[in-house]
């Protein structure tokens, strides 16, 4: 099944964007980890360092992200079309 996950950033100091996931996953777990690894692709900054978040620490993490809102299925072109945010994955 697949999800559209909106998250933001916890800690905003290098002004990343608010950001859509579209993920897959057999269950939301799943698709939540999917989401995190495609964040961290496209945000490599927030992985590198001490403070570097991880697949597993995204989600909660001081570096990392909160889920704002989390929907099944795929509305990625929607969400892009009414809100102010960026499209990741």
């Amino acid at each position: 099944m697949k999800y559209t996950i909106i998250g933001d950033w916890y800690d905003c100091c290098d002004l990343s964007s608010t950001f859509a996931v579209v993920a897959e996953g057999r269950n939301f777990q799943e698709a939540k980890a999917k989401a995190a690894e495609a964040a961290l692709k496209h945000f490599p900054h927030r992985a590198e360092g001490e403070e570097g978040e991880t697949e597993e620490t995204f989600w909660g993490g001081d570096n990392g992200a909160y889920i704002v809102a989390a929907f099944e299925g795929d509305l990625g072109a929607q969400a892009v079309e009414a809100a102010t945010f960026e499209m990741i994955a």
